[in-house]
């Protein structure tokens, strides 16, 4: 049976009409924002109605909240904005399932754009950077409209799954930078990221006018990250802990309750304690975050959770806490993770070859 233009574009993992309203948002933004600009102000909280509604897919968004935030920082750059979606979600328990509902606002987006300037930044600046950034921004706004259509079309998720995906998150800021790296590419491969891929790459291909036969070489060149997230080896990790010991050892002074002192301690069992610790931290963190998910009902912080809320939490805790015994294994199946991840978003984000010009 022959596919419809849309279907095609589903099954690639670009949703038709997705790259345009990508485009007409960041340029509604850029217009509301430019007016609003002032050299005193550093936050903008504004609401706008696009001419048209923004269509991708079946979904429609007539209604729109943005939060924008300029960042001074160091420095003489206007750096790329980090953009996200606020998303609503409701748990729900229904003695069978505990699951997230996306609560959907009926045609409503919510999104919070943190902005680097320099410390000296100017309002004319600012604007001309935004129109420099086009082709970064327009491709971080398709980015987080593809998470937006994503819970449109499938609203149910993992509380289990957001847990891990936060703690990943947190421990991207762990300061030692070998495992920085580490829970950088496990978030940055998770399935959720994974989904919007081939949205972010093929607005960017778009953008810039690349044809097919330019596909390979500028894949390579803008999407190296996940080449390199795939050569992680556990020996490479070791081996850079080794030739960082002042990280490993100032982060290890800071553990109060280690059984033997640092000082006393050798450069293996330093390296080994750290990678333990890191084990266990991650999962306590990934379990307090589904924990603080699922208490729902004040009595429950008194009483516990209900019987289908626990029997989940300690699910999740079995799961995450199986290499106790032996913490190297947490970073072989990371390791694992990462390159049989890696080879499968490949193989989707090399499908968006076919939307583009011969």
């Amino acid at each position: 049976m022959k596919r419809t233009k849309k279907e095609f574009n589903e099954a690639v993992g670009v949703p038709e009409g997705i790259i345009d309203a990508g485009k007409r948002l960041y340029d509604d933004m850029k217009s509301q924002l430019k007016s609003m600009l002032n050299i005193n102000q550093t936050e903008y909280d504004f609401d706008f109605k696009p001419t048209e509604p923004y269509k991708i897919g079946d979904m429609e968004i007539d209604d729109v909240n943005m939060k924008v935030t300029l960042h001074p920082i160091e420095g003489d750059d206007y750096g790329s904005s980090n953009m996200q979606v606020f998303k609503a979600q409701k748990l729900k328990d229904d003695d069978k399932n505990v699951v997230f509902m996306s609560v959907s606002p009926g045609g409503n987006i919510k999104l919070n754009i943190d902005k680097p300037v320099p410390e000296d930044w100017t309002v004319q600046g600012v604007i001309d950077s935004f129109e420099k950034d086009k082709v970064q921004g327009v491709s971080s706004f398709s980015h987080e409209l593809k998470h937006e259509y994503d819970d449109f079309k499938k609203p149910i998720g993992s509380p289990s799954h957001v847990a891990d995906y936060q703690a990943k998150v947190k421990f991207m800021g762990v300061p030692v930078k070998a495992l920085q790296r580490l829970f950088y590419d496990l978030y940055y491969m998770d399935k959720v990221e994974n989904l919007v891929r081939p949205t972010e790459l093929y607005s960017k291909l778009k953008m810039k006018g690349v044809k097919k036969s330019g596909f390979l070489d500028y894949f390579k060149k803008e999407y190296s990250h996940i080449l390199d997230a795939m050569k992680f080896n556990v020996d490479d990790l070791i081996k850079e802990l080794y030739e960082n010991m002042d990280e490993v050892e100032n982060i290890l002074y800071q553990i109060e309750d280690l059984d033997v002192d640092v000082d006393d301690m050798t450069d293996n069992e330093k390296v080994n304690e750290l990678l333990r610790t890191a084990y266990i931290s991650f999962s306590n963190t990934s379990g307090e975050n589904l924990r603080n998910m699922l208490l729902t009902n004040p009595l429950e912080i008194i009483f516990g959770l209900s019987d289908n809320k626990e029997d989940y939490f300690q699910k999740h805790i079995r799961k995450n806490t199986k290499r106790e015994d032996n913490p190297i294994e947490f970073y072989k199946d990371a390791e694992k993770y990462l390159k049989n991840t890696g080879r499968k978003v490949i193989k989707k984000m090399s499908k968006v070859y076919s939307l583009l010009p011969d």
